[in-house]
């Protein structure tokens, strides 16, 4: 009987250990959230991209396609677009 409450204290103090030290980690990490969310943001666009050779070959061969000019003015057009969507969906959040 004396081994098993050696061993429930034990694994008691353990238990207790664990969760100071995941609330030790939480706190360390927590500055790293935002900086490491862009990161993962990141690898998901490049996994996307792997994932879509052909799209990114005819995205290219249309910039080409396009030239300069037209390119720039859909540039801001698209970017009008977007600052319009973001715009309207600010409030609802």
């Amino acid at each position: 009987m004396n081994t098993l409450a050696t061993i429930m204290r034990r694994r008691a103090a353990l238990v207790a250990q664990a969760a100071a030290q995941r609330d030790e980690i939480g706190r360390l990490i927590g500055p790293w959230q935002k900086p490491l969310a862009l990161v993962d943001r990141g690898i998901e666009i490049v996994q996307r991209l792997r994932a879509h050779p052909f799209a990114i070959a005819a995205g290219v061969a249309l910039l080409v396609w396009m030239g300069r000019r037209k390119l720039s003015r859909w540039a801001v057009r698209i970017a009008a677009v977007w600052q319009l969507y973001s715009s309207l969906r600010s409030p609802r959040q």
